[in-house]
């Protein structure tokens, strides 16, 4: 009986810094596995050539806005070099880019849009 109640404190323990852990650690695999953040998308324009970080992949660091109107820094990658002028709509969780697709501006929002050009 003690052991089981030792296993079920321990295993209490263990979530409580697994949650904890991943709220306070900013990081793309802890945003990913959160089940307390959110996807939002986020919109960007490309105004910046990538940075090569390999033969098939770029870098884009990039101001995106929310569709809160929200300024949001964000970080993704492309197998490709992307149009400049393109605005794209990022599927993001704080950090974790989960998937991007390129969008016409008459798609994003209005309250983005005006923010975004």
């Amino acid at each position: 009986m003690k052991a089981i109640k030792i296993a079920i404190g321990t295993l209490i323990v263990a979530v409580i810094i697994i949650l904890l852990m991943s709220l306070l650690v900013k990081n793309e695999l802890a945003d990913m596995l959160n089940p307390f953040i959110h996807q939002k998308d986020v919109f960007v324009k490309i105004d910046q050539p990538g940075k090569k970080i390999d033969q098939e992949t770029y870098e884009y660091a990039l101001d995106g806005i929310n569709v809160d109107g929200k300024k949001i820094k964000i970080t993704f990658t492309a197998s490709k070099q992307l149009r400049e002028g393109a605005y794209l709509k990022v599927d993001t969780k704080r950090t974790y880019v989960k998937a991007w697709e390129e969008v016409q501006l008459n798609n994003i929002p209005s309250v983005v849009r005006d923010k975004l050009k």
